[in-house]
């Protein structure tokens, strides 16, 4: 049965998909798999400017926010160095006393790196996360050492773009998220063990407005939960969100009013 042809070799693209069947069509009616795999390779990096080995969203139709380069010792212990004083003082040469990265086999499958704050307190260690996030990683915080460090595990990311047009309460996550605010509700499967936002919901009673509440672990402190939702508000207030406290440990807030 003959086929109909579903692509116009007139235009660009169908000249593109041409030169793909042509070569192809001239190994024969059993392709070998090394010569197939080849011309594939070629043809997906020189024609459509695709990596083979890379990542899915090469084809989405639209390109990610960030992409962080690989969680490794080297490339995580350079992006804080260049955090600067917050995490590093450039004038020690030695930042062992501020921060540590190391990798081990038998955490996330060897995926990802670790970096110890020893005696951070929470807003440095939000610090790190929200900066490791800027630059693309997927960065969270894990259960802190009795002896007082912080640790954070850190994966090779990908953030995706969300649209303009984007529900206020998608905004609203992303900004937490690159803020260094972790829920342990959304990022139960990483046991975070501290205070965060849960994701943010519309008020039904008050049009345009999402409520955050805080949500912790059971030791968590009342004092504890209050300080986190005031850095919450901090940060939306500079951002120029509307903010409203509704008590010690739950907000009310509104996206920026644009002209």
């Amino acid at each position: 049965m003959p086929l109909t042809r579903r692509f116009d070799p007139t235009t660009a693209d169908g000249q593109r998909i041409a030169v793909l069947a042509r070569r192809l069509l001239a190994l024969g009616t059993h392709w070998p798999g090394s010569a197939t795999v080849g011309i594939l390779n070629e043809w997906f990096v020189e024609t459509l400017g695709i990596d083979p080995e890379g990542s899915v969203y090469q084809a989405d139709t639209t390109p990610p926010c960030l992409v962080s380069p690989d969680a490794t010792i080297e490339n995580v212990t350079e992006r804080l160095l260049d955090a600067g004083h917050p995490l590093h003082d450039p004038h020690r040469p030695d930042h062992a006393n501020e921060f540590t990265v190391t990798t081990d086999p038998a955490c996330c499958g060897g995926d990802c790196v670790t970096v110890t704050l020893p005696y951070a307190r929470p807003s440095r260690a939000r610090f790190a996360v929200s900066w490791l996030r800027q630059a693309g990683y997927d960065a969270a915080e894990h259960n802190s050492r009795p002896s007082g460090g912080r640790l954070l595990h850190v994966h090779h990311g990908v953030i995706r773009n969300i649209p303009a047009d984007a529900p206020a309460e998608i905004r609203a996550a992303q900004y937490l998220w690159f803020q260094g605010f972790t829920s342990p509700i959304t990022h139960a499967h990483l046991h975070a063990e501290v205070p965060g936002p849960t994701p943010p919901v519309p008020v039904t009673w008050r049009p345009g407005w999402l409520s955050i509440d805080i949500a912790a672990p059971l030791d968590a402190t009342a004092r504890q939960r209050k300080k986190t939702a005031t850095a919450i508000a901090d940060a939306f207030r500079t951002a120029d969100w509307q903010v409203d406290r509704r008590g010690p440990e739950a907000l009310h807030i509104h996206p920026p009013i644009t002209p």
